[in-house]
């Protein structure tokens, strides 16, 4: 049986502590293509997303090397300081893992993450490049796209918003958009209630509290935690029973004490609740009643506002990016506010705080619309389709029949040559089965004449002994 192909995956991070989105999509990208390939996650150190990768068996290499940072926001020496990069000792170790490993095809995840293309490239390993980010759009735009262009066979983006930087070149002919699907390990739908009780409870909420969530990976200014608090400040004297949920770790230290001295003078800070980052964010979203995404840059997607609406949570946002898309995609578009309007963004979330039944029921069926569109179902179909598509285009890079590829839509009936092979396996064991038992029967049968035998001896011998003694007692 022919073997699947290697693909080595290239993570840009790895944290410890915390799973960022771009590393969750990649995780869940990787457990798709393992029908189709055998996979490689390379990470620059180990983490949580390395640990969760091993957990389900996907095998795992630890090597650090430097991000091209200046991709996402180009500037005029971007070309100069992508060729430095590739003269440094850790891109070097790059090209020496790729040679020791040997893969078919090599993936790349995120813009900034481009010494594993250049790498490749220089090998003549076919790479896919996978953006998740919308590229910074200024006069040097066009490096970047060059970049991209040059070291990729293919591009995967997230989302229609992700290209939209990227028209230069040849990549709008080798592209594919494979939005996003939720986490299979989030809890249940017969847990929610639980996890809602258990959360609210240890927050001290009562069922009158109308909770509204943000909730960051790490909170720095991109993120808008401050037009957040701003909002939600506005809305404290009018509605007290609300409370607001930031959940997160900061990175911007400056930024993140500025938001927390604002909520500590403004005489609500009761109204705030604290927490780091959590692991479980099932139970952020199952306790939470609303979700506020008030991201301030074009987002390649939008996975928090994703996740929320898996479990019924309806979502307010700024109106940009691939948040934009994915938040009218499931009939959202009225949660949407102006970018950075602090006032919009507030006039959302009153709406909903005033009408609980009502976003309740919002959540509900974006939920259900989210499940079409972004479901896991839906996201398994784009991903053979996208396969498939690869294999038409480039055969070499798979090397084996599509019929030998196994793919996630109806199971086909085994080949008639297989059958044969079985059958001539069985046959072959039950032939052995049935010489053995002939060898077992014969060298039992070799014993027994043998036994027969003495004992007609030992009789015979004895018979003259007992006629000598007839004959005396005649006698």
């Amino acid at each position: 049986m022919t073997r699947k192909p290697k693909l080595m995956l290239f993570s840009h991070i790895s944290h410890s502590q915390s799973i960022t989105g771009a590393e969750k999509l990649l995780l869940r990208f990787c457990q798709e293509m393992s029908p189709y390939f055998r996979c490689v996650l390379v990470v620059p150190s180990e983490g949580l997303i390395s640990w969760l990768a091993r957990k389900n068996g996907i095998r795992v290499k630890v090597q650090s090397y430097e991000l091209l940072h200046t991709i996402y926001t180009p500037y005029e020496g971007l070309r100069h300081e992508a060729d430095r990069l590739m003269h440094t000792p850790s891109s070097h170790a790059v090209i020496h893992l790729l040679q020791k490993e040997s893969p078919q095809i090599v993936l790349t995840n995120t813009c900034v993450n481009a010494v594993p293309a250049m790498a490749a490239r220089m090998l003549n390993i076919p790479v896919i490049w996978k953006i998740t980010e919308t590229i910074t759009m200024n006069a040097y735009t066009a490096e970047s796209i060059k970049i991209i262009d040059e070291f990729s066979n293919w591009v995967i983006g997230i989302s229609q918003t992700v290209f939209e930087p990227l028209q230069g070149g040849n990549i709008s002919a080798k592209s594919t958009v494979l939005s996003p699907t939720w986490d299979d390990s989030f809890a249940a739908i017969h847990q929610w209630n639980d996890l809602r009780a258990t959360r609210r409870s240890m927050m001290g909420l009562s069922p009158e509290h109308f909770c509204i969530g943000y909730i960051s990976t790490f909170i720095y200014d991109a993120k808008g935690l401050l037009p957040f608090v701003r909002s939600a400040l506005s809305l404290c004297e009018l509605h007290p029973h609300s409370r607001f949920w930031i959940i997160g770790n900061p990175v911007d230290e400056v930024y993140y004490n500025q938001c927390v001295r604002m909520i500590a003078e403004s005489g609500y800070r009761h109204q705030f609740i604290f927490t780091p980052f959590l692991e479980q964010v099932s139970e952020a979203y199952c306790a939470m009643d609303l979700t506020v995404v008030p991201s301030m840059v074009k987002e390649g997607f939008g996975m928090t506002a994703l996740e929320s609406l898996y479990f019924g949570t309806p979502v307010v946002a700024f109106g940009q990016g691939g948040l934009q898309e994915m938040m009218e995609a499931v009939g959202n578009s009225h949660l949407l506010a102006e970018p950075g309007s602090v006032e919009e963004l507030a006039s959302r979330m009153a709406v909903c705080i005033q009408n609980p039944e009502e976003t309740a029921r919002t959540g509900e069926r974006s939920k259900l619309a989210a499940e079409q569109r972004y479901g896991t179902e839906a996201y398994k179909t784009r991903a053979e389709e996208m396969i498939r598509n690869l294999m038409s285009r480039f055969p070499d890079w798979f090397n084996t029949p599509s019929a030998r590829i196994r793919t996630h839509g109806k199971k086909r009936k085994p080949a008639r040559s297989k059958k044969k092979i079985l059958h001539q396996r069985k046959k072959k064991s039950t032939s052995a089965r049935l010489r053995k038992t002939v060898k077992k029967s014969k060298n039992t049968m070799k014993i027994k004449p043998m036994k027969k035998n003495k004992r007609k001896q030992t009789r015979s011998a004895m018979k003259p002994l007992k006629s000598q003694k007839k004959r005396k007692m005649t006698s």
